[in-house]
């Protein structure tokens, strides 16, 4: 499509928290062996199937940023840090278990009857999506007409994907994996392209 934009979406690289199914979103995490790893492999393959980005935008947080370096590396690019591309805070539930979440506090539950809830005193449903939906599409619109990789996380991610496509704030129909790449094209409405590609992680533990 001639003036499109390609916002190459991808997922950071695996986490202790990931591993233990703890909910991680402010804080600042390191990647495991296996997460370098997959984060080397997604430079690999942005390389290869999406040479010439313009730019390589990431969260702040180091699992984000550790992950863009890899692509920005291959492609001769500096990463540029956007605070807004940071990953679902929960407030003092930072640190809890998917299942406490979950059973206890009925966090996924509760955020899809009330998009406005602040789950431990964090940010809302509504608030993540409308922030990193925004800013993805912000980040389109600076490059309109380019390629552009952006690094950020699953469950803010999967929020502003809802926005953007479905024009809801709090559905987690689109869950994407560590490392994982999805394409956005804003034509210049957003549409999806590719969701949560993961063939180039093949052979990882």
């Amino acid at each position: 499509m001639p003036n499109a934009t390609l916002v190459t979406l991808v997922r950071h690289g695996q986490t202790r928290a990931n591993l233990d199914g703890v909910w991680h979103g402010s804080t600042d995490t390191a990647l495991t062996d296996t997460g370098h790893r997959q984060a080397d492999r997604a430079g690999l393959h942005l390389a290869r199937t999406r040479p010439g980005l313009h730019a390589v935008y990431a969260s702040p947080l180091q699992r984000a940023h550790r992950t863009a370096a890899a692509i920005a590396g291959r492609q001769e690019l500096a990463v540029e840090t956007v605070d807004d591309l940071r990953e679902y805070d929960l407030g003092e539930w930072e640190g809890k278990t998917y299942s406490e979440l979950g059973k206890e506090h009925r966090l996924f539950e509760r955020m899809a009857a009330e998009p406005d809830w602040r789950p431990g005193g964090g940010e809302s449903a509504r608030a993540v999506a409308e922030r990193l939906g925004s800013a993805i599409a912000s980040l389109a619109q600076r490059h309109a007409g380019e390629r552009i990789g952006i690094v950020t996380h699953g469950g803010a991610l999967t929020l502003a994907l809802s926005w953007l496509l479905d024009g809801e704030a709090s559905s987690w129909r689109r869950v994407v994996d560590n490392a994982s790449v999805t394409d956005l094209v804003f034509a210049p409405t957003p549409s999806l392209r590719r969701l949560n590609h993961t063939a180039h992680l093949r052979g990882l533990e």
